[in-house]
């Protein structure tokens, strides 16, 4: 399991009449290159950081912009990951609408968040909760 980290964007203010927060444009995903730590690759710890290149044609591919579409939002990087057995625990919403950023965020691609679970909506209103940390599979290329 991977874990790419950003920000949330400035675009959560909309509440659905549900109570559900939709969170508009966040990244998900970038091209280009990214540092890790060895650990973070699932390799032996070791000195230094890793470079990780994602090129576009990954990143923006038919089946990178699936892989994303209607994944759960959890609050937090469960040890395990979320899969049937504990989703409906984990589960604080949802990524819809992924697509490749436009203009100065081409690099991009950002999803919609729908965050259905009351204690991450009050994190992210109240308390400024940001960070967002995607995990995924990924194959590893030398």
């Amino acid at each position: 399991m991977n874990y790419y980290g950003t920000r949330l964007s400035e675009n959560i203010s909309r509440r659905e009449p549900e109570g559900y927060l939709l969170c508009l444009n966040v990244p998900v995903a970038r091209t280009g290159t990214q540092e890790y730590l060895p650990e973070e690759l699932s390799l032996p710890p070791g000195a230094g950081w890793i470079t990780v290149y994602r090129p576009a044609e990954e990143v923006f591919s038919p089946e990178t912009v699936a892989s994303f579409e209607g994944m759960p939002v959890t609050d937090g990087h469960p040890p395990d990951g979320v899969d049937s057995s504990n989703i409906r625990v984990l589960q604080k919403g949802h990524a819809h609408n992924v697509r490749r950023g436009a203009g100065r965020e081409s690099d991009l691609l950002l999803a919609d968040l729908i965050i259905t679970d009351p204690a991450l909506i009050d994190a992210i209103l109240r308390d400024g909760k940001r960070e967002i940390s995607c995990g995924y599979t990924y194959e590893l290329c030398r």
